[in-house]
Parts: C-alpha cells; sequence; structure tokens
C-alpha cells in the first residue's frame, strides 16, 4: 500500500494506544501527513500522542500533535482550522475512539456511563461535525471511525451500537455533499482511507 496516500492530509482523533500509533504509522508509511488530536485533555493522551507524532516525524510525514476535548465542538473546529493553517487542507479524518473500559454492566455508574459516551460518541459527532465542515468546503474527503468489535458487555455492546448507528446517520446527512462516511477495523484505517479517497 506505500505511496497510496501521498499528498494527502489526514487527522487522527484519538487516545494515543498502541492501536493507534499503528493507525498512525500505516498512513505515514502510505505517505499521509498526519495531524494528531487527542479525545481528552488529560496529561497522559497528550504524552502519548506527541510519541506517536514523533514516530511519523521520524517516517519524514509532516506532522502535529495537540491536545484538544473532541467533545468540544469548539476544541474541535480549533483543531480543524489548524490542521488547514499548517498542512494546507485537510482530505480525511480518522477517529479511533479506543478500547472501551471492560465495566461490568451491573456496577456502571452514572459518571462513569457519562465519560463513556462523552469519549464515543460526543466525540465521534463533533469532530465528523467540524471536520465534515472542513472536508465538504475542500470538495471532498472521508469521515472514517476506527471502532473494533464489541465484545459481549450490555454497556459496551450498546456504545458500539450507538457508533454504527452514528456512521450510518452521518453517511445520510452528508449524502452529495462531499464527505464520505464510513466505518472500519482500526487494523484497516490506513487501506480503507486510501480505497475511499482514490473512489
Amino acid at each position: 500500500m506505500s505511496g497510496e496516500l501521498r499528498g494527502k492530509v489526514v487527522a487522527l482523533v484519538c487516545r494515543g494506544t498502541e492501536t493507534d500509533r499503528a493507525i498512525a504509522v500505516a498512513l505515514a508509511e502510505a505517505g499521509a501527513d498526519i495531524a494528531i488530536g487527542t479525545i481528552g485533555a488529560g496529561q497522559q493522551e497528550e504524552f502519548q500522542t506527541a510519541s506517536i507524532a514523533n514516530e511519523v516525524w521520524a517516517i519524514g510525514r509532516e506532522q502535529f500533535n495537540r491536545v484538544i476535548d473532541a467533545a468540544d465542538p469548539v476544541s474541535v473546529a480549533a483543531f480543524a482550522a489548524e490542521v488547514c493553517d499548517r498542512l494546507g487542507r485537510c482530505d480525511g479524518l480518522v477517529f479511533s475512539p479506543g478500547e472501551t473500559p471492560a465495566i461490568p454492566f451491573d456496577e456502571l455508574s452514572r459518571d462513569e456511563w457519562d465519560a463513556l459516551l462523552e469519549g464515543t460518541i460526543t466525540a465521534w459527532m463533533f469532530s465528523a461535525q467540524e471536520f465534515g465542515r472542513v472536508i465538504e468546503r475542500g470538495g471532498g474527503g472521508v469521515l472514517l471511525l476506527a471502532a473494533g468489535p464489541a465484545d459481549w458487555n450490555p454497556a459496551i455492546h450498546t456504545i458500539h451500537g450507538a457508533l454504527a448507528g452514528a456512521v450510518a446517520g452521518l453517511q445520510a446527512a452528508y449524502a452529495g455533499r462531499g464527505p464520505q462516511v464510513a466505518g472500519c477495523r482500526p487494523g484497516d484505517a490506513a487501506e480503507r482511507l486510501a480505497d475511499l479517497l482514490s473512489s
């Protein structure tokens, strides 16, 4: 797949996990320049995503890293604008919510549930909204949700089901407007993005 994303700019919104590192490396090795934004504003995500940005730099691609709150539309809008200002454009967003904590359903608290929603559904919707605007103005591109299969846990299954439903809803909302919307497993993100951008 080497070189299939050459000249493309991709925003990766993630938590900085090893899965996210693999996504970023695959994108960079395929030729993409990458802007990395955090899902949450915590110090751990900042450290982990900065490490990934350094690896992208070592591959020889343009990159930068920003700490944002992906559940806050103002924060995401500022990041989307910076992607275009610094890298000249944005061809795609890859949103990787990471592993959903396996909290036993009968022990799930309201605060834990709210945090799950904020870091997955809410962050995906506002990321897709703000980057959708950028991609639409640019004439087209891809909004890609990279999420793994749900383990059978009612809370996790509900979150993944809602994410899949959100992809379908965004596909309908953006139909004919430029942005393509799709979902895939994290390991397939770079190849899926390349396929969609070439179609």
